[in-house]
């Protein structure tokens, strides 16, 4: 019986095993800061701690959190005093993303439920796998940055590539509309 004929085992599908291990760490933290902050908020706010001035492309690649995820956050952690936004000195189209003391104040105090609900994590594994279990995390997250970053070279590429078909388009456009010089006509 081949692979394909077998019916589905969520028991062994490591994706849907990612899932579940994500959904431990996230009811983990969530029991220990009592819901004050949630695991991917914590993640922004400490992303922002470390490198100030993040824009929000930036964050969601230093955090995984999907575009429109972090877009509203970052508009319900504006109105609750969590980070303030201000122009990009380095992209006029971006904004530079920083702790409000709010912020910095809740991520002081999550720190602690953060480091232990990680504590939790790895506790329910023997300690002769904790390493393992931490390298092949840190793998899977490096190929989701390279793949990531493989699909944002391609869609500029593209973005290019359809630009120029455009403007190759209209160019061609204007050349059709120009009046013809008819060698057949008459002189005067």
């Amino acid at each position: 019986m081949s692979d394909e004929s077998e019916a589905f085992r969520l028991a062994t599908s490591p994706s849907h095993l990612l899932h579940r291990a994500e959904q431990l760490a996230g009811d983990r933290f969530a029991q220990l800061v009592e819901d004050r902050v949630t695991l991917r908020q914590f993640a922004v706010l400490a992303a922002i701690s470390e490198t100030p001035g993040l824009s929000q492309s930036d964050l969601v690649r230093a955090t995984g959190v999907d575009r429109s995820t972090v877009g509203d956050m970052m508009n319900r952690m504006e109105r609750n005093g969590w980070i303030t936004r201000t122009a990009s000195e380095s992209d006029a189209r971006a904004h530079a993303v920083h702790l409000a003391p709010e912020g910095a104040r809740l991520l002081a105090a999550a720190t602690h439920h953060a480091r232990a609900a990680d504590a939790a994590i790895l506790d329910a594994l023997p300690r002769t796998k904790r390493r393992t279990f931490l390298n092949v995390l840190t793998k899977l997250a490096k190929l989701s940055d390279d793949l990531a970053e493989k699909a944002e070279r391609d869609a500029r590429k593209q973005a290019k590539k359809e630009a120029r078909a455009k403007a190759a388009a209209l160019k061609e456009g204007e050349r059709k509309k120009e009046p013809k010089r008819d060698a057949t006509r008459k002189r005067r």
